[in-house]
């Protein structure tokens, strides 16, 4: 034991390393590719990309999919089923899910729109939908295959009465809200009218874009009244109306 203890206090301390001394591993880094520095490098005159071709160009890489010119992959396959590339999804929006809102207070039932009513901007805010792409249809219910408060038969029981504007309306829907006490209006937005109704922020003062007309095609979908479209004359007369105060007369009867 005298002799280990011994041997101990003869050892010199270590020596603490400094951060000038820290060096890398073996291995840890990989030398820069260095072309075009003489033939005995390996990777002199073409520097590794071979004779000519487009590959040899700077800047040159040929696409995804590209088979040398000859007819490719996914041109050869069959197709099935077809695409609409003009088509233009509405968002869906159930009753239930604005009455939801609405109880848990997250939606106001009197909107930024006149006499209250609420626009497509309000239930953007309120965050009732994510994104409005095209516009919203409003239907009884999103749930497919839901009794949602089914009264009778006819349709589809709702406890506000709120005034809505909308893209399109169904039927149940519109029947829903006109006996809650409320109503609903279809009203056309192209892109340009609907960005400047949801984000009137992006426009400068004095330089908002007009009304858009429906086109020949929708200009019949809005003339009805059935459909509730903002160009029947039930519904203009129920506007004028309401600015000069009369009370509003059931046109469904």
């Amino acid at each position: 034991m005298a002799s280990s203890f011994s041997s101990m206090a003869t050892q010199a301390p270590q020596e603490s390393m400094a951060l000038n001394e820290l060096t890398y591993v073996d291995g840890d880094r990989k030398k820069k590719k260095r072309v075009g520095r003489g033939i005995g490098s390996g990777r002199g005159k073409t520097c590794g990309r071979g004779h000519k071709g487009k590959k040899a160009r700077g800047g040159g890489s040929v696409a995804l999919g590209f088979e040398g010119g000859q007819t490719p992959f996914w041109r050869r396959i069959p197709k099935r089923g077809f695409t609409k590339p003009n088509a233009k999804p509405l968002e869906t929006l159930g009753l239930n899910k604005v009455e939801n809102y609405i109880a848990m207070g997250r939606l106001n039932q009197v909107g930024t729109g006149p006499n209250g009513t609420i626009t497509m901007k309000d239930l953007l805010d309120a965050d009732v939908l994510n994104s409005i792409k095209h516009g919203v249809k409003l239907v009884a219910s999103d749930k497919i295959g839901s009794k949602w408060k089914l009264e009778g038969g006819r349709g589809y029981k709702f406890a506000y009465p709120v005034n809505l504007e909308v893209s399109r309306v169904s039927k149940q829907a519109a029947h829903a809200l006109e006996k809650a006490g409320g109503s609903v209006v279809a009203a056309h937005y192209n892109r340009l009218n609907l960005r400047n109704l949801l984000k009137p922020n992006k426009f400068e003062e004095g330089m908002t874009p007009r009304r858009a007309r429906p086109t020949p095609k929708m200009r019949e979908y809005y003339t009805q009244f059935e459909n509730r479209g903002y160009l029947s004359l039930e519904i203009q007369l129920q506007q004028q109306m309401k600015k000069l105060g009369v009370e509003n007369i059931d046109m469904t009867k």
